[in-house]
Parts: structure tokens; C-alpha cells; sequence
């Protein structure tokens, strides 16, 4: 079976390009020619960004230069993980161009991530729908990120997800929010990087960072929540006597974090490495929470300050709702028992890729 995935591809975000990979891993497993669609959004092409720039004022569009510049590296420099294991298509931006060149497909497939986050996305976006595309059409852990849609897209959302033959999303609330649209039925389904175990991932991981001492890692995609996350993390690791390790795709200077590590620039394997070796994370991020849930990490995710929605119904499926915190006074004293964890953990692998049997099948 030739199948078309859309998902988000154009993020500077380690989860981005490693839920897009397990979607395409696990397909291929299942003996099916995965495709994805390599998409930039409008918002984020680099001429609309200058031109944005440009229209508030000259000094402005000259310090977006060099962010520019940064912001193509930064994504090149996580993107080729996925561009080196699977196939993607032609880079394009314009849909309604773009899918007039497109090949039949058996199969055109909505993936992971917040493809149906018209607030994430600046506006609701066709792409992620197959707008336009007549075939079998179907969603797997689409996230929808917010507990409702618009009320002024109920009627766009309805029409697009009309021909879809079956949809499943990423979170409890995805489910009720797809049920205020007009009655349209979805399943959850886990996020799929944790469709793979830790020692999937294990075998994605590369010999570039040799552990010499016990670590704690940060992670976070929470600019505002930096310096919450960064205290709560540097309490837990004086407590353990552990070291303070942070991993980000940006630039984070170490005089400003005052951590005994800085990981800037990190690519993608080396996010893996180094959640695969911690032995405590604090992360503010869904792909953060579910990385350390996956290679069995003691951890904490700091509520983050949009779309929390995400992280609460993933902890909420595996009773782990104890380490979803909002300040030091909130971190559990208790450690995960991950043999609980598992348990529920594999017991919905098996349910989620008898969804995914069922959408290859339809």
C-alpha cells in the first residue's frame, strides 16, 4: 500500500521530525511505502518572515537577518534525522499548486503532532485535511492541542473531515472536541513515538555522547517557563546529587542558566542520546514527557504555558498525573514505578496499532 503522509515538518522542535520518523517506521513495519508530504507552512517561509519584518520597520528587518539565517540552520540541522531515514516529497508551500502534481496514493493519511491546532498553525490548514484530494482518507493521533475548536470553523471542519474514512487523534480532548464539531466519531490512540519502546529508540541512538556522570536533564520548549522549569530541575538534582544537563535546538548561553552543562544547537540523535542515558528529566514539553517515559526516566513535566491539554491527557492514560507540576512546592516525593507504567503503556501500543492495522486495511 503507497501511502501520503501530511504532518508537520517545518518545526524547530525535536518532537516534530521524530513523530513524523515513528509514523513512517511503524507503517513500513506494517509492510506499507510511506511518503511525507514535506510542507512549509506560509508563516514560517523565510520571505514572509522578512517581509513581516520589513513592514514593522527597517531595524526590525535588519535583526531578522540573522534569525533568519539561524532558523534555516536550526531546522536543517534536526530535519536531516528524518530526511535520512525516510522519503519525503518535494518541498513546497502552496497546496492548491502542489496537489494538482501529485501522484495517486492508496492511502492519504493525517499524522501526529498539532495538525489541527488552528492557533499552532495561524488559521485552519487544508493541508492537513487533504483538502481538495478524492481517495481514502484517514487521521492517525491527529492533535487537535486545544480543548475546542473555533465555533467560526465548526462547518469547515465538519466538511473537510466528511470523506474521512477513519479517524483517531492524540488526546481525551481531541475526542469531545471532534464530538462539538457535529458528531464526529474518533478514537485516541497514543502519540507515535511511543508506538516504539525505548530500545526501539535505543537503536536510533549514535556513540556521540559518552556519559562520565549521573545527570538530570532539561528540556524545554517553554521560553517563558525557562527559569521555573530551570529551579525546579536544580532543586531535584541537589536533592539526588546530580548533575544539570540542558539540551535545546537553540542557542542557551550557560552564564544565563547557571547549569553545569549546555547542549545548544543539539541535533536530533543527540536529544535521544541524552534522554536514553539521564537518570532524572525535568522537561516542559509533550514529546519531553513522553521521551522520558519511554526510556523510563524519573521525571517532571512543568505545565507549560500553552496547549497543556496535550501533556495532562497523556500522563491522565498512564496514572501519572502526580508529576505534572507548576512550582518546586509541587514535585512529588515518591518514584515512578514503571513496571505500572509499562503495563498500561503496552497494553495501549497493541490497542493503537490495531487502529492503525484497521486504517491500512480500509
Amino acid at each position: 500500500m503507497k501511502i501520503l503522509l501530511t504532518t508537520i515538518v517545518d518545526n524547530v522542535n525535536y518532537g516534530t521530525y521524530l513523530q513524523a520518523f515513528a509514523t513512517a517506521k511503524v507503517l513500513e513495519e506494517m509492510g506499507c511505502d510511506v511518503e511525507i508530504l514535506d510542507y512549509l507552512r506560509p508563516h514560517l517561509n523565510h520571505s514572509n518572515m522578512l517581509r513581516a519584518a520589513r513592514q514593522k520597520g527597517t531595524a526590525q528587518y535588519i535583526r531578522a537577518i540573522p534569525s533568519v539565517i539561524l532558523d534555516g540552520y536550526m531546522k536543517r540541522n534536526l530535519k536531516k534525522f528524518l530526511t535520512s531515514r525516510v522519503t519525503l516529497t518535494k518541498r513546497f508551500t502552496d497546496w492548491k499548486n502542489f496537489r494538482q502534481t501529485l501522484k495517486p496514493y492508496d492511502l492519504y493519511l493525517v499524522g501526529s503532532d498539532q495538525v489541527w491546532n488552528s492557533t499552532h498553525n495561524k488559521g485552519l490548514d487544508e493541508v492537513f485535511y487533504f483538502g481538495g484530494i478524492k481517495g481514502k482518507k484517514a487521521s492517525y493521533a491527529a492533535s487537535v492541542g486545544i480543548e475546542s475548536f473555533p465555533k467560526e470553523e465548526y462547518d469547515r471542519i465538519s466538511s473537510l473531515l466528511g470523506d474521512f474514512d477513519k479517524i483517531s487523534v492524540r488526546e481525551s480532548f481531541g475526542v469531545d472536541a471532534l464530538k462539538q464539531v457535529g458528531n464526529i466519531n474518533a478514537t485516541q490512540v497514543l502519540d507515535p513515538t511511543l508506538l516504539l519502546n525505548g530500545n526501539d529508540w535505543r537503536k536510533e541512538c549514535d556513540s556521540s555522547f559518552v556519559k562520565t556522570d549521573p545527570y538530570l536533564l532539561i528540556y524545554s520548549v517553554e521560553v517563558n517557563r525557562d527559569r521555573a522549569t530551570i529551579e525546579i530541575a536544580k532543586k531535584i538534582a541537589k536533592e539526588r546529587n546530580l548533575k544539570v544537563y540542558l539540551v535545546s535546538p537553540y542557542i542557551k548561553f550557560n552564564s544565563k542558566l547557571n547549569v553545569d552543562k549546555v547542549f545548544s544547537l543539539a541535533n536530533t540523535t543527540t536529544f535521544l542520546n541524552l534522554f536514553s542515558q539521564a537518570d532524572y528529566a525535568v522537561v516542559s514539553s509533550f514529546h519531553g514527557t513522553a521521551f522520558a517515559i519511554n526510556f523510563n526516566c524519573q521525571f517532571v513535566t512543568v505545565s507549560p504555558e500553552r496547549f497543556s491539554t496535550r501533556v495532562q491527557s497523556l500522563l491522565k492514560l498512564l496514572n501519572l498525573e502526580e508529576r505534572y507540576v507548576k512550582m518546586i512546592s509541587d514535585i512529588p516525593t515518591n518514584s515512578i514505578d514503571y513496571t505500572k507504567v509499562n503495563a498500561i503503556l503496552n497494553s495501549e501500543r497493541v490497542k493503537s496499532k490495531e487502529v492503525l492495522k484497521e486504517i491500512v486495511s480500509i
